[in-house]
């Protein structure tokens, strides 16, 4: 099996179709500092939806 995928019949194209919003582009979701030093990030949309982590890790570039 093969993990390639055939060209389109017309061949490829420049246009894409429209991406979706990203997340970092709105205002969608929110974080709380808290006094512990956890931090908690949530869905605007969905208050429900949320996650709290008190450890943090550097993202290397």
């Amino acid at each position: 099996m093969s993990d390639t995928f055939p060209e389109p019949e017309d061949g490829p194209t420049d246009e894409s179709p429209e991406s979706p919003e990203s997340p970092l582009d709105s205002d969608r979701y929110a974080h709380l500092s808290l006094d512990d030093d956890a931090v908690v990030i949530y869905d605007r949309e969905e208050p429900e939806t949320w996650l709290q982590s008190d450890f943090a890790v550097e993202i290397g570039g």
